[in-house]
């Protein structure tokens, strides 16, 4: 085995990401439809992976279309 060959070839490691990126990671690819209590009633929040909310539908089915028709992908958060 050639040891200096293993010291010289850069580490496969990958590193860590920072909270940002992770915040960032999905956020144009995924969005999350939560049920939230408003006033006694309950509505559909959608929100971005990065937590940012998008909008805010009245039933699950609608706030699953809309986050179909702005080609992002749903994702049932509970």
């Amino acid at each position: 085995m050639n040891h200096e060959l293993q010291k010289t070839q850069p580490s496969k490691t990958p590193q860590p990401m920072s909270a940002a990126d992770f915040a960032e990671w999905g956020a144009e690819q995924v969005a999350y439809i939560k049920p939230i209590k408003i006033d006694g009633g309950t509505f559909y929040g959608v929100f971005a992976a990065n937590g940012q909310q998008l909008g805010l539908m009245d039933t699950p089915d609608v706030a699953r279309a809309a986050v179909i028709q702005n080609n992002l992908e749903p994702v049932s958060a509970h």
